[in-house]
């Protein structure tokens, strides 16, 4: 018998593919418009204590649910490097904009 063939994705393909971008919009949002670093730092502390607790899990669990745990802690870590991709976009931004305010403050001298 043949394999069954879809082209429908599952649900973990959907989450996966809604949580990385929404991770990355949220990050990239709170870090141009929070004043507070605590506020900015929520996403990333979020994904950083997903990652660490399923990292963890997959050496309390057996068979198949460490498998399972692996998978999600690598999926946690992914929206984790997106969060640092959020920050370090965001820092680029300001060093640019800090830049480009201080080469005007030396034309007008």
């Amino acid at each position: 018998m043949m394999g069954r063939f879809s082209l429908s994705p599952s649900l973990a393909e959907i989450a996966v593919f809604l949580i990385i971008p929404a991770t990355f919009a949220v990050q990239l949002i709170l870090c141009f418009k929070a004043k507070h670093a605590a506020v900015k730092l929520i996403p990333t502390a979020i994904c950083l204590a997903a990652t660490v607790g399923f990292f963890a899990y997959v050496f309390a669990a057996d068979g198949w649910e460490a498998f399972g745990a692996l998978i999600l802690s690598l999926w946690s870590a992914i929206a984790l490097a997106v969060c640092g991709l959020g920050w370090g976009i965001w820092l680029l931004c300001k060093f640019i904009k800090k830049k480009g305010d201080s080469e005007e403050d030396s034309e007008r001298l």
